[in-house]
């Protein structure tokens, strides 16, 4: 199962603390800005809200104000979030 979720990352540097992240960040993007944060988005594979939560708690432990988490059934995304680097074979379908 995957979940499509998004938080506000008020820090200034918004990227994982590991590079590649754990391995149930399947892919990451940053989406946009607000005058304190950056908008993040995820692709986790996680059962529910709350396991994918706690794998982005642990890469982004300042995560903030979580703006949606939505279950999805396969790991497109479509064209709007490309992968790159590492996230190409995470996200292979």
């Amino acid at each position: 199962m995957y979940q499509w979720i998004s938080w506000l990352q008020p820090t200034e540097d918004y990227r994982p603390l590991t590079y590649p992240p754990n391995k149930e960040i399947l892919g990451w993007w940053c989406s946009g800005y607000t005058d304190e944060a950056a908008t993040l988005c995820a692709l986790v594979q996680a059962e529910d809200e709350q396991a994918a939560k706690a794998e982005v708690i642990k890469e982004w432990p300042e995560a903030e104000r979580w703006r949606f988490c939505e279950r999805r059934e396969t790991k497109d995304l479509g064209d709007r979030f490309k992968p790159t680097g590492w996230m190409v074979e995470r996200l292979a379908v």
